[in-house]
């Protein structure tokens, strides 16, 4: 009787893709800085490409400085081998909802990364009111979207499935603060600092070379417990 357990836990380990997630996360260990692994493989990796979601918050001032500094330097050093989505959640200021709504409204109809930066621009700039119908109409005639029409999807209670999503999905990852990185599914950064953000990308890219594009099927949850990364 005393074998069982041992002969269980190897019937464990030969399990298909148990092992092989183990040892996929143990290789991408070595990544330097500051972050930690939401899920025990990536989703939908590619070779060549980060896939980035960007949890943001339209009020939060560490997003603006993201948005307006971090993010274009991003674009200038890595290119196309970045593919950034932005997904609005007023988690930490929750009087955004309205402008999250807004920004959801505006990239269906075209005017997705205008109406980002000038939500950011009106409220931190121009002290417009954004958690207000009427800020907002400014905000989107100031990018060429007539106002009444973003008024009209706001009444209809337009983008406000699509921020419930978000926040769900937020939650999935335990994002519990803004900006948050989310590369190709798996891995956290909560320290958006230029620094630690490429240097983070720089060993990603470099990792997946060596590693290939090896992958297998996430678990339905996260893990509980992240594994945060040496510094």
């Amino acid at each position: 009787m005393v074998l069982w357990p041992i002969i269980l836990m190897c019937v464990m380990l030969l399990l298909p893709g148990h092992g092989e997630t183990a040892d996929l996360m143990d290789q991408y260990l070595s990544i330097p800085g500051s972050y930690v692994f939401v899920r025990r493989a990536p989703e939908n990796a590619q070779p060549d490409k980060i896939f980035v979601t960007v949890f943001e918050d339209f009020h939060c001032p560490a997003c603006y400085n993201a948005t307006t500094h971090i993010f274009p330097l991003l674009r200038e050093k890595y290119g196309n081998r970045l593919e950034v989505h932005f997904l609005g959640v007023p988690l930490a200021h929750p009087d955004s909802l309205l402008a999250a709504r807004a920004y959801v409204i505006a990239h269906e109809l075209g005017f997705g990364e205008a109406m980002q930066n000038a939500l950011f621009h009106a409220h931190f700039e121009e002290e417009i009111d954004t958690a207000s119908k009427d800020g907002l109409a400014k905000v989107a005639d100031s990018i060429g979207l007539a106002p009444e029409l973003l008024l009209n999807q706001l009444e209809s209670n337009g983008g406000a499935a699509e921020v419930e999503r978000n926040i769900t999905q937020a939650d999935s990852y335990k994002v519990d603060s803004t900006p948050t990185l989310i590369l190709d599914g798996w891995i956290k950064i909560s320290d958006v600092s230029p620094a630690n953000v490429t240097q983070i990308i720089d060993g990603l890219l470099e990792k997946k070379k060596l590693v290939g594009n090896t992958t297998v099927p996430p678990p339905n949850k996260p893990s509980r417990k992240g594994r945060k990364a040496s510094p």
